[in-house]
This record gives C-alpha cells, structure tokens and sequence, in this order.
C-alpha cells in the first residue's frame, strides 16, 4: 500500500514539473479555438483596402453560417491581403463579394461573403481563388462613426424635435375642442359627401354654359369683329339720322341726331372692349369646372395640410446640459464609457 502511495505522488509531482516547463511556450495563440468545429479544406484571398482591426481567427460567414475563418493577413502597396480557409462543405460561388462587419459597434469583427442577388454562374470558390478589391469592403472606423453621431446629438437635432413638438403642443387647442372640430368637419364632410348630385349638376350646368359659348364662336366673334362694328355704327347713325328728321319741332340742337354719335361711337368702343372677354368665356368656364372638379371637391372630401417646414429657436444653456447627458447615457449604453 505504502509503496502504490509513493508512486502515485511522484507522478503527480513529474507532471507538475513538465508543465511548469512548458509554460514558457504557453500563449493565447497556441491555445486551443472553440471555432476549430468548421474544417478548413482550401484557402482563399480576399483583397481589401483596409481591414482595420480584424483579428486572426475572426469567423467568415455565409447566409449567416460559418464557412471559415481568418488565418493571417498582409499588408501590400495596394492594400491588405486576407487570408482565409474555407470548408468544403458549404459551397462558396466565385463571384461572391467580402465586407468586414460587426454585430455590434464595439463587438466582435467578422467578415461575410455575400453571393451576387441575381444568382451566381456555377463556378465557386477553390484552393487559391482570389477576390478582387473591387468585390471587398471596408467597413468605416468606429471613431468616424462615433464622430458623427456626436455631431448629430451635439448639433442639436435631438432638441430641435422637442422644440418642434413642444411648440406644435402649445399651437393646438385643448383636446377636448380638437375633438369637437373634428366631430363637426366629419358631420360637415358627411353631409358634402350625401350631397354631391348637387355639386354635380351645378358643374354640368357650368359645363354646359361654357359648351354652349364655345359652340356660339363663329357667331359671337362675328357680332364684335370689325364688320359687326362697323355695321353697328351705320345702323346707329341712319336711325338716329331718321328719327331726329322726323322730329324737327324739338329744334334746331337735334336736327339730323348727330348729338347722339358721339354716344353711339363709345358704346360700340365698349362692346369692341368687351370682345375679348367673350373670346376668353368658354376657356374661363373650363378652366372653373376643372378647378371644382380636381381641387375644391377632392379636398372638401379629403382635407389635409401639409408643413413643409417648421423652425425652432436656437439651443440654451439648459438644453446643452441635457445634451450631454444624452450623449452619456448613449455612450454608457454602447459600452465606451462606464
């Protein structure tokens, strides 16, 4: 019993020394991968501008399954070349493009392979297959990205809305009138809506009016041409002549009517005026139909207004304050601060 004793503590105590020995050569990189479930059968480089801070080892992803991993990377004149397997097992098409991503902004740096939408032309990836820079992406930095969301919450967009919002709460009624107008503009729309024969004989009556001028045309532009006129002022001028003769016991101040011309010749001025406007008549009454027709019963029916813009006072002391308190809780919650 004594001597089974011995030699099991002198097994523990050579095998506290081998690796005491070893340590030396002991490191993350020699450590064994909990990514090492994926076989990698065939090698592939991907050329990329920039990598940024792709580790070796990071997963390659396919339609959201792992077909490999980062084995090293090189920097060249153009770029940095990735290096990575791939498994035979889950077919890649050549075509295929690369982009460096993250799950989160400050997680874990992957890269996926992402096959063309439109389908690929059978041919796939094999050992010593290359993607060009052409097909590769760059993710930007995290600091870039931080910048600009910085310059959005620091910008002061974030208190503009709530200006905006504020401002629109202050310009509204109560509630409770909000809802009696619109309690009365539905009833108001309701009653338009039951009554639109109404409105629709009254454009058809409209429309006929003005179907009615334009039928007229030759005619009505025959009366107020220049031969119209001028019939007009010979007939104007013959009765007033005849009618003066006939009486010449009113005196001598209307002996042949000729005081009357001159009021003749501005009513047919008048008339000659007012040629244009019947000219424009049947256009004018269209143009009238159309206009009830595309804007004022589409709008009795549906009415809306649209903001197209709204402007809200400069930031104050106070809201930058509560600014920068946003901007640390935002950061608090990306993981950047504690």
């Amino acid at each position: 019993m004594i001597g089974r004793r011995t030699a099991l503590g002198l097994a523990a105590l050579l095998a506290l020394v081998v690796g005491l020995t070893g340590c030396s050569a002991l490191s993350p990189n020699r450590l064994p991968s909990v990514k090492s479930s994926v076989p990698l059968d065939y090698q592939v480089t991907l050329q990329f501008a920039s990598v940024l801070n792709l580790p070796d080892g990071a997963d390659v992803m396919m339609n959201g399954l792992q077909v490999g991993r980062v084995q090293s990377t090189e920097t060249t004149d153009a770029g940095v070349d990735v290096v990575v397997g791939l498994t035979d097992d889950r077919p890649v098409p050549a075509d295929s493009s690369a982009i460096i991503r993250q799950n989160t902004p400050l997680g874990d740096t992957y890269l996926a392979l992402q096959p063309p939408t439109g389908g690929s032309g059978g041919e796939l990836l094999r050992d010593g297959s290359v993607i060009p820079r052409e097909r590769t992406t760059s993710p930007p930095p995290l600091e870039d990205t931080i910048a600009v969301l910085a310059y959005f919450i620091n910008g002061g967009s974030i208190q503009k809305i709530q200006d905006t919002m504020a401002t629109l709460n202050r310009t509204m009624p109560p509630i409770k009138d909000v809802r009696a107008i619109a309690s009365t503009v539905s009833k108001d729309l309701d009653d338009l809506s039951r009554n639109t024969g109404q409105l629709d004989r009254t454009l058809n009556s409209l429309n006929a009016v003005s179907g009615s001028f334009t039928d007229s045309q030759q005619q009505i532009e025959h009366v107020f041409s220049e031969q119209g006129e001028h019939y007009w002022k010979t007939v104007a001028t013959s009765l007033v002549s005849h009618i003066s003769t006939l009486l010449p016991s009113v005196g001598s101040v209307f002996t042949g009517g000729l005081f009357l011309v001159p009021l003749l010749n501005s009513t047919a001025d008048a008339a000659e005026a007012g040629r244009g406007m019947w000219d424009q008549a049947p256009a004018t009454g269209t143009a009238m139909a159309r206009f009830l027709e595309d804007t004022l019963i589409p709008f009795a029916q549906k009415p809306s207004v649209d903001i197209a813009s709204v402007q809200a006072p400069s930031v104050q002391a106070t809201g930058k304050k509560e600014l920068l308190a946003d901007a640390k809780m935002l950061l608090r919650m990306l993981g950047a601060i504690k």
